[in-house]
Parts: structure tokens; sequence; C-alpha cells
């Protein structure tokens, strides 16, 4: 009996510490965070951290579509050898910063009803897509047709966020823009749904690198370098 009442508490000792230290404690400190603001003197900057509001609609319909099974919005620490900070990721758009732009933290989810950092990096990460992302046009053409941009690409397109109809009158000025061998037949043309519309807004909302407040400006805050 006694070595049973052990096993049970080993057990339940097994499972529950791990979900307590990492869902609800993690849990209770994200509720109660609140914006920080910078201090002009120590920081170099005004305003409240985060700065980048996500676009919340948009972030809905990337859920639904399940963007997050393939795309992380985490860059993880340096120290751990995995990835630091690799071209295009943040507003520093050089090849490699001399000194690597900071992790992301808990702070950097404040606002948004999910934070999601994604389970498996099949495609690269998102987390400050909004400074590398292309034109708007461009975007379009990647979520419906994402081979006509990249041939190996391994994302599914998604055709139902676009509506496909026979041209009335002048084409739509939204219309995607297709190369030859991925057109769509003669007369024809796809537009964004209101979906697309707001899905395409959240990815341009990512910027998560701004600088923690009392820790540095590990990155410059000031326009993208093109």
């Amino acid at each position: 009996m006694t070595n049973f009442r052990t096993f049970i508490l080993g057990l339940a000792a097994a499972f529950g510490l791990p979900w307590l230290c990492l869902i609800v404690l993690p849990a209770m400190q994200y509720e109660q965070l609140t914006p920080v603001a910078y201090d002009k003197d120590k920081d170099g900057l005004e305003g409240y951290f985060p700065p980048a509001p996500i676009n919340g609609q948009g972030q809905l319909v990337y859920i639904s579509e399940g963007c997050n099974q393939c795309h992380t919005q985490m860059i993880r620490p340096v120290q751990l050898g995995l990835d630091g900070w690799y071209k295009g990721w943040g507003q520093d758009q050089e090849a490699r910063p001399a000194a690597p732009a900071r992790a992301s933290v808990l702070a950097d989810y404040l606002g948004e009803k999910y934070a999601l950092l994604g389970i498996q990096r099949i495609g690269p990460d998102l987390a400050n897509f909004g400074w590398r992302a292309p034109k708007v046009d461009a975007l379009y053409q990647h979520l419906f047709s994402p081979r006509s941009v990249h041939d190996w690409s391994t994302m599914p397109a998604y055709t139902h966020l676009f509506n496909v109809k026979k041209i009335q009158g002048p084409p739509s000025e939204n219309a995607v823009k297709l190369p030859k061998k991925f057109a769509l037949p003669e007369g024809y043309e796809a537009t964004p749904t209101k979906e697309a519309e707001a899905l395409v807004q959240y990815l341009l909302s990512l910027k998560k690198d701004y600088p923690v407040p009392g820790q540095g400006a590990a990155v410059a805050a000031s326009p993208a370098k093109k």
C-alpha cells in the first residue's frame, strides 16, 4: 500500500509540476501584465511597450486557417544556439547585426487574445514578418497560389479566401496578379474576400522586435531599412 501511494504521489508530481510551471504560473503572470512606459533618458524612446498592436480580426483568420501549425511567432534566445536573428527577421535588414537582437519576451504578446507561439517551424518564423513583408498584392498572390511565387513551396493554396468570378466590366483593381503559367482562365479574376484582407493586415502588423524598457535598445526603433 505504501509503495502504491508513493507511486501515485510521484505520478501526480511528474504531471502536476510541469503543468503548474509551464501553464498555470505563466498564465497568471500574463494576466497581470500591463503596458510599460519607456524612459526617454534611459531607453531613448517615448510611448509604451509593446507599441505595435496586431490586427485582431486577422488573427482569428490566421487561427481558423491553421497557419500556426506551420509558422512560429517566437524568436528563441541566441544562447541556445538555435536561431538568434536572421536576415530580414526584424527592423534591421542587414545580413546579421553585430549584436544579436533580443529574443521574444512574454510582454510582446500583450493585448493579443492568443499568443500564437506555434508548434513547429515548417515555414519561416513570422514574429516580425511586418518588417520584411512584400507589397499587399504580392501577399495576395502568395496566399492564392504559393507555387507561383516559389515553385518549391509546400504551403497550401488558400483559394477559398478569394472570389473567383467572371469579369464583369473593367477588371478589379484588387484582382490577384498571377504569372502566365498560373493565370486563371481567360475572362476570370480572383479578388480577396474580407477574410483575406484581414489576414494580410494581420501579417503586416506583426512587429515584435521593439526594445524592452530597461534592457537597452538592442534594436533601433527606426523605419526598416530597405
